[in-house]
C-alpha cells in the first residue's frame, strides 16, 4: 500500500484473489473508492466462440465478479472498465439494477477503437440501461434482437447494395 498524505492506493493482483472467485478474509471488508479493470472481462470470456451467445458458466463467473466489485466499491465510488468490446455487448453484462451503479461508456481510436466505461456506485440506471436490463431479462441473447437476412451462401456477394 503507497500513501501520499490523504491518498491510499492499494494493489491487488490476482494473487491476492481466491480461487473459487470468493473473496478473501482481506476484501470482504475492504470498500475502495476506484477499482480499475483493464480487459480482465475480456481475458475471462477468451474462449467463448461468439460475442452473440456466452456459456452460462462465464456468464455466471462475469455476473459473481461484477457483484463482487459492485459490493466493494463505496457510495460514489467508481468501477472503470477499458475494453475493445463495444457498448452493444458490453453494456448488456453492466446493466443491472442489483450493482447499483450507473453505466457511462466512452470511445477513443480511429479504425481500432477501444471503450472506457465509468461505472457509479449509488446512482440509478438511466432509463435507456434500465430498458436494456428489462431487455436482457426477457432475452438473454443478443442475436435475437437484430435483423440478418437469410441468404444462401453462393449468392452473398451479389446481395450487397453499393
Amino acid at each position: 500500500m503507497y500513501q501520499c498524505n490523504e491518498l491510499q492506493v492499494q494493489g491487488l493482483s490476482q494473487n491476492d484473489l481466491a480461487a473459487d472467485g470468493r473473496s478473501p478474509a482481506l476484501l470482504s471488508r475492504c470498500l475502495f473508492d476506484v477499482v480499475v479493470e483493464k480487459a480482465t472481462l475480456d481475458a475471462l470470456m477468451v474462449e467463448e466462440k461468439s460475442p452473440w451467445s456466452m456459456s452460462q458458466q462465464t456468464a455466471t463467473f462475469i455476473h459473481q465478479a461484477l457483484t463482487e466489485i459492485s459490493r466493494c466499491l463505496r457510495p460514489g465510488g467508481r468501477f472503470i472498465s477499458i475494453t475493445f468490446a463495444c457498448p452493444f455487448f458490453r453494456k448488456r453484462l453492466y446493466a443491472r439494477t442489483e450493482y447499483n451503479w450507473s453505466i457511462k461508456n466512452y470511445n477513443y481510436g480511429d479504425g481500432f477503437q477501444y471503450y472506457m466505461y465509468v461505472l457509479t456506485k449509488g446512482e440509478p440506471l438511466s432509463a435507456e440501461d434500465a430498458a436494456l436490463e428489462r431487455q436482457v431479462i426477457e432475452d438473454p441473447t443478443p442475436y435475437s434482437h437484430t435483423s440478418k437476412k437469410e441468404v444462401p451462401e453462393e449468392d452473398y456477394l451479389f446481395s450487397i447494395d453499393i
